[in-house]
């Protein structure tokens, strides 16, 4: 990598945490927009403070030795404590039903938590099962309602491998990692619009050490490369910078030229203000209704590009 090239993206990790500084909630919630289209046209129909968000936000930032990324960590995390019920349970919104996706990554957002390090919450997962041993997405919805998600259970997945309940992920994993492997993941998950959202996910719940996912690594790289553009691109700029750091999870990260042009992919994208623009990260609505809202959050893709730009900060 030329010199100039590390030095601009220690900048723009330097401009990046400064926006997550400046932007998250005294009391340590993430913000986040949703609009009545899901091209995200218009100014958002309202501005949301979802747990799920903040948690997201944390694990991108887990790895930053950066005292501002880990300050910005503990008020997230205060706000994940506060915002938990007993066993170890959130709700995206307080008159949905709790819902696996925010039980799994804020479970692994604030790991050290007494009733997460004791499984607690853990209990619940059984009966949160279809048929064929998938995960439904809420824990009390009725079943049309509440398909299984290929996202959701990527993350429950990550969940339970991280507490070394390998034995209750069994037929989930097995489901996952045949749609990985053949290549039909595609129209698996209603609330992730990017079949790049599952393969981030089980990068990550392989990292995690999801036995079943152990042997995906040459399959993952394979679909994930699969969708790179000549601009280096991967999809939006929130899908190039989770590509980018899932290759470098899998020890298969682009160099040379096809580095320099992955970089300033995303390099180029970031405003003035030190974040970067919002994308389209999950959807509503309920199943069995399609999709019609859009979700997004700029604290979100800053974090994630910043995640995905420090490992190639060393340098002069």
């Amino acid at each position: 990598m030329r010199c100039s090239r590390a030095a601009a993206v220690r900048a723009a990790l330097d401009r990046g945490l400064a926006f997550l500084e400046a932007s998250i909630r005294a009391d340590g919630a993430w913000e986040s927009h949703i609009y009545d289209n899901l091209e995200m046209r218009g100014a958002p129909a309202a501005t949301d403070y979802a747990p799920f968000v903040a948690a997201l936000g944390m694990l991108s930032l887990e790895a930053n030795g950066d005292p501002r990324a880990r300050a910005i960590s503990a008020r997230s995390a205060e706000f994940l404590v506060r915002s938990m019920s007993y066993p170890g349970i959130w709700r995206y919104w307080e008159h949905l039903p709790p819902d696996l996706d925010s039980l799994s990554v804020c479970s692994q957002a604030i790991s050290w938590h007494p009733w997460v390090m004791l499984g607690h919450n853990l209990r619940l997962l059984p009966a949160a099962r279809d048929d064929l041993g998938r995960f439904r997405t809420w824990l009390a919805a009725p079943e049309e309602r509440n398909p299984p998600d290929s996202v959701v259970n990527a993350n429950v997945v990550g969940y339970l491998a991280s507490q070394g309940r390998h034995e209750l992920a069994g037929k989930a994993a097995a489901w996952l990692a045949e749609l990985v492997r053949e290549g039909t993941a595609q129209g698996t998950s209603h609330y992730y619009p990017d079949v790049i959202d599952l393969y981030d996910a089980v990068t990550r719940a392989r990292g995690c050490g999801a036995p079943a996912f152990r042997d995906l690594g040459p399959a993952l790289v394979e679909r994930i490369g699969a969708r790179r553009a000549a601009d280096g691109g991967y999809g939006d700029t929130l899908r190039t910078a989770r590509a980018l750091y899932a290759l470098q999870l899998l020890g298969a990260a682009p160099e040379g030229a096809a580095l320099e042009a992955t970089l300033e992919r995303i390099l180029s994208r970031q405003r003035a203000d030190g974040g970067w623009p919002e994308h389209r990260f999950w959807q509503g609505r309920l199943p069995p209704e399609p999709p019609s809202n859009g979700f997004g959050s700029e604290m979100l893709d800053t974090a994630s590009c910043v995640e995905a730009l420090a490992p190639f900060a060393a340098g002069p």
